[in-house]
């Protein structure tokens, strides 16, 4: 029986080198979850060797990763910063058309506003002239007729006066005095013929509203020296008083309206009333101030 030759121990390294490497192969394998499966030698632990071309790839995912990390870092303020001024852009611009439809919307309402003034002073032009017209007639043939110059007095002072509470423009105010200088003309004419305590009260009111605040005072006040009986002097007093601050004299006016007329039979306690309760309010209201 021949001897075979005994392994060096170069060559008995070798060996042990190649079954553990396909030990090795045989053992290692990935599960569906990527965790190790061991092979029945669970006591054996196989040696893996990683080569360098083996590590590069992951070397260059972590380098990839670091790098995507680092620019984002980089760029997320700016990327918030943009974020940030689009929305403040957005606001800007939702404020801005808001407030542009504001302005469109009060426009609007001024514009109508203007639209409805001026038809009332048409329709109410149209009223009086149709009313006025035919009694300037009448007097063309008869300049001597009372009736007549009471009446378009009457009328022209109406209108001005009413006209005064939609006067929108300086045309319109010059229209109005106009109209409160016909009247104040017609009543001097009616005055010529008849010294009514009705037509001197009214005619003193186109003084007041034409401007001539003192003069429509004074007339008034000799007025009442010598007719003190008349209640629609006494009012009208009282009015100017109050409207032009002798809240005193505004007072007494009203109560010697209402002391002259008891039986209203000119219809002017409910107004000389109510102004003495708003006096009286405002004296009080001062007074706690």
């Amino acid at each position: 029986m021949a001897l075979k030759p005994k392994k060096t121990d170069e060559a008995s390294t070798r060996e042990s080198i190649v079954k553990g490497e396909e030990a090795a192969g045989k053992g290692l394998g990935t599960t569906g979850r990527g965790r190790s499966s061991m092979s029945s030698a669970e006591d054996q632990t196989p040696v893996r060797t990683v080569t360098p071309s083996r590590r590069r790839p992951a070397v260059v995912i972590g380098v990839v990763l670091a790098s995507i990390i680092m620019v984002g870092s980089i760029l997320l303020p700016s990327l918030s910063a943009i974020i940030s001024g689009i929305q403040k852009s957005k606001a800007s611009a939702a404020t801005a058309t808001t407030a542009a439809a504001t302005s469109a919307a009060a426009t609007d309402a001024s514009t109508s506003d203007a639209e409805t003034t001026n038809n009332y002073m048409n329709d109410l032009d149209e009223h009086y002239q149709s009313i006025v017209s035919p009694l300037e007639e009448k007097l063309k043939d008869s300049p001597d007729d009372k009736a007549a110059l009471i009446n378009l007095a009457n009328n022209y002072l109406n209108w001005g006066s009413t006209a005064r509470n939609y006067a929108s423009s300086d045309d319109d105010q010059a229209h109005i005095r106009e109209l409160l200088t016909t009247a104040e003309g017609y009543y001097d004419s009616y005055l010529e013929f008849e010294d009514a305590s009705a037509a001197r009260v009214n005619r003193a009111l186109c003084q007041y509203y034409l401007g001539d605040q003192s003069g429509a005072i004074k007339a008034l006040e000799d007025f009442t020296k010598n007719v003190g009986d008349f209640a629609p002097a006494w009012t009208n007093l009282g009015m100017m008083y109050q409207e032009t601050g002798e809240t005193e004299k505004a007072t007494d006016a009203f109560n010697k309206a209402l002391e002259v007329d008891p039986d209203n039979a000119y219809g002017l306690q409910s107004y000389a009333t109510s102004q003495l309760r708003s006096l009286t309010s405002a004296a009080t209201t001062s007074a706690a101030e």
